[in-house]
């Protein structure tokens, strides 16, 4: 009885996904050959091919099959040959009865063979051509090369290898999803196009062959990993790739696999239109139109195409306009994906021009992404570790045409190429205010420009950290005030420990952190920017806090060093608040009190932070926190926290910046109506103000 419910239940998600093929059936057949005039007809006389007629005018017959080099055809109850030099196959309306059936398996072939559209790749990992043959050829010996933790993966023998059993139980969530994105397949593919080793594409039908056996479509909901959202639409990429040069290969021989890698395809397309398995407001789901316009643009013959083509287009419209800024900002909280998702889309408008297909008009707006990314960077070529961002370095090669780019070559080539940027502060969209205190040349060493950034943005949950309003502070060639990392996507618990308010240089309540629920989206962004002739400043707010609370920080920035923070917290209840300040490694305290603490490095780089006396009384104390760098790299440093209790509170703080040992040696507020005035004296002698709205 359970057995026969279960077939019930499988039989009912087959056909959601795949209609009956009763309707192809008894409508046009799906493939046709279109036969020049002047061409001769055969037909058998005895067991020779003997040519019976020419035709005199070009016309298109119902093919059955395909013989050697020819076409067999039907004109009603009359059966013809025709050579394949004199005929022109034609598909349309394919289905997935289309390739499931063997009657149709020598002309899927053909199909598939003779296939000209899409010829351009899109290639999602583009490799060198050694690190392609290397990967390619330790994948042949059973030595397979992934990129994430552990690295490797044992394969002895591809065709009876079990994905779900044999691959080892890791931290790293990457490496199970590019297994099945089908990375070891991409390496294969591209050594083929260095060296054309036909080992490569025999390895790689076999993979394709032993992973669709362990997993087809129907049970897709049973294996999150095979079937995952983002790593369907990449392995969608990978295959179509994987043809293309499969397909004009001596290895291309066998019409069953030819009619697996349709039905492959088709159910791909499928499922990538399922709204259940789409990930809207997100770039798992950008990828997925990505992924079903490549099949829908390529494939124009299947049945549902012209379908999937206007969905795709549709949702990835609606993709763009929720997560690209008209001014080029990638809204999913994170620097790093500006860059990611800059390469992605870029590439993909190359792929659409040079094959001639049509995309949606906001992939116009892609252009503009690395205008964002000039500013976003910092001196050293690294990112602000915003969200899901680690500190690498970018060079100006990873970048698609920034020749088309100077300012940002300028910013990525540590001022040796390019044009010199003339913006040194402003705001990206609603999600960073930034300031640069200089480009190089004249005003100063390149790598030792100060450079501030303020975040903020609430736009979904994808990639994003408690860190609002949180500021990423470096200078004089280290970072002085630096967020925790994305530590990697894993089930480790020091991935969880850096998403929390906690980790981030902000304000939050003490014990807790941000309320991140789609009620509260929207609720936080970044206000304004301002520079005048003595002070720039950045405004911004957010009401992330929970019970009603809402948090506004300002920046003050003296141009040379030092920065003034304000915030302040409204809450309708009485609360312990903590402002956290995360400090770079290697910073290490040589002085504190009740109100500062001051911190030098190895080389004599200072930072003297000073709570300045507004408001509650500050409890002001240094702890250790950990950041993370780069994927798994946890490093311990300092962190300052200073808490304040009330029924809303306000902090103000001096912090200066010294490229040589320098203090703040005193420092004076004087409140107005509508400001904070600052002045303060350096223990080199130099006196400012800064002045600081209420």
């Amino acid at each position: 009885m359970r057995r026969s419910l279960c077939a019930v239940v499988m039989m009912v998600l087959i056909g959601a996904l795949f209609p009956s093929p009763t309707v192809e059936a008894s409508t046009t057949a799906p493939y046709h050959v279109h036969v020049r005039s002047g061409a001769t007809l055969y037909q058998f006389v005895g067991d020779r091919l003997t040519p019976k007629s020419t035709l005199s005018r070009a016309r298109t017959f119902q093919v059955v099959t395909t013989s050697g080099s020819y076409f067999r055809l039907l004109d009603g109850k009359t059966t013809w040959y025709v050579r394949k030099q004199d005929g022109t196959l034609q598909a349309s309306n394919l289905s997935h009865a289309t390739f499931s059936t063997s009657a149709y398996a020598r002309l899927t072939h053909e199909y598939m063979r003779t296939l000209n559209r899409g010829l351009t790749p899109y290639t999602y990992d583009p490799l060198s051509p050694t690190h392609a043959v290397t990967r390619a050829d330790d994948a042949l010996r059973g030595n397979w090369y992934i990129p994430s933790p552990p690295y490797t993966l044992r394969v002895p023998n591809i065709d009876t290898y079990r994905f779900d059993a044999s691959i080892p139980q890791v931290d790293s969530n990457s490496f199970t999803f590019q297994i099945h994105y089908f990375t070891t397949l991409n390496q294969l593919t591209q050594a083929y196009t260095v060296n054309g080793r036909d080992e490569y594409l025999r390895y790689g039908k076999r993979i394709v062959q032993s992973w669709t056996k362990q997993y087809p479509v129907e049970d897709y909901k049973r294996h999150p990993w095979p079937y995952h959202d983002h790593g369907t639409a990449i392995r969608t990429f990978h295959l179509l790739n994987f043809w293309n040069v499969y397909r004009t290969s001596r290895v291309n021989d066998d019409p069953a696999f030819s009619q697996l890698f349709a039905k492959t395809l088709y159910e791909h397309a499928t499922l990538l239109a399922t709204p259940s398995f789409y990930k809207p407001k997100n770039n798992h789901g950008i990828f997925q139109d990505m992924a079903l316009t490549a099949i829908a643009e390529t494939h124009r013959s299947f049945d549902r195409s012209a379908g999937w083509r206007t969905l795709a287009t549709d949702r990835l419209t609606s993709q763009l306009n929720h997560s690209l800024s008209v001014d080029g900002v990638h809204l999913e909280h994170s620097p790093f994906y500006q860059i990611y998702m800059y390469d992605t889309l870029s590439r993909f408008n190359d792929w659409a021009t040079a094959n001639r297909f049509a995309l949606s008009n906001r992939m116009r707006d892609v252009r503009d992404m690395p205008n964002a990314l000039t500013y976003l960077l910092k001196p050293n070529g690294t990112l602000p570790m915003f969200g899901d961002t680690p500190s690498l370095v970018h060079r100006p090669d990873a970048i698609p045409h920034v020749e088309r780019y100077p300012h940002l070559l300028y910013a990525m080539s540590g001022g040796t190429r390019g044009t010199v940027p003339t913006i040194q502060v402003g705001r990206l969209a609603d999600q960073y205010a930034f300031f640069r205190q200089h480009w190089g040349g004249r005003a100063g060493t390149f790598e030792d420009a100060v450079h501030v950034m303020m975040t903020a943005g609430y736009h979904s949950n994808v990639h994003k950290h408690a860190d609002d309003l949180s500021i990423d502070v470096s200078g004089y060639g280290r970072d002085f005030i630096v967020e925790t990392g994305r530590y990697g996507y894993t089930s480790r618990p020091e991935r969880q420990s850096v998403l929390p308010a906690a980790a981030h240089n902000t304000v939050h309540v003490s014990g807790k952190s941000f309320n991140l629920t789609s009620s509260n989206v929207g609720r936080s962004r970044i206000t304004s920017v301002g520079a005048s002739s003595t002070q720039w400043t950045a405004a911004g707010t957010s009401s992330l806090l929970g019970n009603g609370m809402a948090h506004t920080r300002r920046l003050a920035y003296d141009r040379n060093g030092t920065i003034l923070v304000y915030d302040r917290v409204t809450s309708p209840v009485t609360a312990s608040f903590v402002q956290r300040f995360h400090l770079g490694v290697g910073l290490n305290r040589t002085e504190s009190g009740s109100r500062y603490a001051y911190f030098k490095d190895a080389s004599g780089r200072s930072l003297h932070l000073l709570q300045l006396e507004v408001d509650a009384i500050p409890t002001l104390s240094i702890g250790s926190s950990y950041v993370s760098y780069r994927d798994y790299d946890w490093q311990r440093r300092n962190q300052v926290a200073t808490t304040k209790r009330g029924k809303g509170v306000t902090y103000l703080t001096l912090l200066h910046l010294g490229e040589r040992p320098t203090k703040i040696r005193s420092a004076t507020v004087e409140t107005t109506d509508r400001h904070y005035i600052v002045r303060y004296t350096l223990s080199d002698g130099k006196t400012k103000t800064l002045s600081m709205l209420r």
